[in-house]
Formats: structure tokens, sequence, C-alpha cells
């Protein structure tokens, strides 16, 4: 085995750890605001996968892809749980600023 090989596979074991422990995350938070904080795990799980899959098949169509693959979910990641943040919000309060106020003169 070469050292490439090795760096690939703890790579890819890292990120399928990541992608595990986001769905597990998803799985066992009680309301959907606990459950949006592991969204953001599986972006850097696909980034070590892509990575990995980059390092073994180095700069082809494959590992293009993989690498532009994984820049979309990290980049737009945090976009979708911005939104969909404020679009639970706004179900439950009405408007999505409601009650800001209050929660800043309590801390």
């Amino acid at each position: 085995m070469s050292t490439s090989h090795i760096i690939a596979t703890v790579l890819l074991g890292l990120g399928v750890l990541l992608e595990v422990v986001a769905v597990l995350g998803l799985s066992v938070m009680r309301d959907a605001f606990d459950r949006l904080h592991y969204v953001g795990l599986a972006g850097y799980g696909a980034l070590l996968i892509a990575v990995a899959i980059l390092i073994r098949e180095s700069f082809s169509l494959i590992g293009d892809k993989a690498l532009a693959t994984a820049a979309l979910l990290l980049l737009l990641g945090p976009l979708l749980v911005h939104t969909t943040m404020r679009s639970l919000r706004t179900r439950e309060r009405g408007d999505w600023r409601d009650g800001i106020e209050r929660e800043m003169e309590k801390s």
C-alpha cells in the first residue's frame, strides 16, 4: 500500500464517521432547531470524502466532480440552515424578528 492510498482511506473513514454522526444527530435530537446544528456536519464529511477521492483519483473528471460537489455542499449548507431556521421562526411566531428584543434584554 502506498502512502497516498493510506491517507485517502483515513480521510474516507473520517468523512464517513462525520456523516454517521450527522445522521445520528438528526435522528436523536428532539426538535427541528436542535437538528439543524447537525446539518453543517454533512458538508464537512462530504469535503473529507471528496479530498479522499481527489487523492485517490487525482485531478480527473471524477476528482473534479467530487471536489465541486463538496464545495457546493460546504457553501450552500449554511444558507440552507439559515433559511430553514428563518422559516421555522416565521411559522411559530408570524414574523422571524418577533421576540428578538425580549431575548436580547434577558441576556
